[in-house]
């Protein structure tokens, strides 16, 4: 399967906002030494390291439009290519305060509520976009108005148009899994607990669950689980990448996001499973390299690469 499109689809886009301080707590009046400005949320994010290693593709982003303007800009200077759909509110701002020792403290604000006009003028801009063989990138936290209903009503939208989802978001259920019958699902290990309704406690329960996924029907279950790697299954096969352990780590925000466009990537490049499932290994732990959402160095992505080991479970 090859795909003639990338779309990435965000319906709830957020500024990654990283502030550097000398010191932070109660009572302190914390001076911001450095700052950082992402334009991110999980599909933005997929786009932009997509971009990062001259893949193309189009960020379809529903957004707030009363502090757009930074956002968009900033997306413009990465030559993110973006169709926007504007609804009332303020894209959600997610502001991470990280102290000299490296801890970090992470405010998390809601973005807009969508209404059922802003669901059918994405829809609308869907039906342009999307021909057969398009692959759509469903990704982030769903925002206020979009029910596990609405999510399946979008994307099998997109499949009648002949799309190809790939989705990656802790508000989808194993009943949505079973409807959509994405390409590819990414869970974190939370949201594989979630998926699965229990706590994973071995590997093997990890397998069985990420398996479960691909029972419902995702052809591959892609499943990060931090500085343990990654494991991934179709449901025939079941493969561990076993990652390096880094000496410093910058920050995780965006890990994930890498690990999937790491997966695009090597689909694209036409690699066989093992050799994907350590590219998105390599990506989503080359990315902990880098401050804020920034796309993985290639340099670091070559280098990790070559730490990663692959072994069937």
């Amino acid at each position: 399967m090859m795909f003639n499109k990338i779309i990435t689809l965000s319906l709830n886009p957020a500024a990654d906002i990283t502030c550097f301080v000398d010191e932070f707590g109660p009572g302190i009046e914390a001076l911001v030494t450095s700052e950082l400005y992402d334009a991110a949320g999980k599909a933005v994010d997929v786009s932009r390291v997509l971009q990062s290693y001259g893949i193309d593709n189009l960020a379809v982003i529903v957004a707030g439009e009363e502090n757009s303007g930074r956002y968009f800009e900033r997306l413009k200077n990465e030559h993110v290519s973006t169709r926007v759909i504007y609804t009332k509110g303020r894209i959600r701002e997610n502001t991470s305060v990280v102290t000299p020792d490296r801890k970090v403290t992470r405010l998390v604000r809601q973005g807009p509520t969508l209404r059922h006009k802003d669901i059918e003028k994405l829809e609308n801009a869907l039906s342009q976009e999307v021909k057969p063989s398009t692959l759509v990138v469903v990704a982030g936290l769903m925002p206020e108005g979009v029910t596990s209903e609405t999510l399946q009503e979008l994307c099998l939208f997109i499949k009648e148009a002949g799309g190809i989802i790939a989705m990656d978001t802790r508000t989808a259920t194993l009943e949505d899994i079973k409807v959509i019958k994405p390409w590819v699902v990414k869970p974190n290990y939370e949201e594989l607990c979630t998926l699965v309704g229990k706590r994973l406690h071995s590997l093997q329960e990890i397998k069985e669950a990420a398996q479960q996924v691909a029972a419902v029907g995702a052809t591959h279950v892609l499943a990060s689980l931090g500085a343990e790697g990654m494991v991934y299954t179709n449901g025939t096969v079941t493969y561990k990448a076993d990652v390096p352990e880094l000496e410093e780590i910058k920050s995780t925000l965006g890990a994930g996001d890498a690990a999937l466009a790491g997966f695009i990537i090597a689909h694209d490049y036409k690699y066989d499973l093992k050799k994907s499932l350590q590219l998105a290994a390599a990506f989503g732990t080359a990315s902990c390299l880098v401050e804020g959402t920034n796309p993985p160095r290639r340099i670091s992505v070559a280098m990790v690469n070559n730490q990663v080991n692959i072994s069937e479970i």
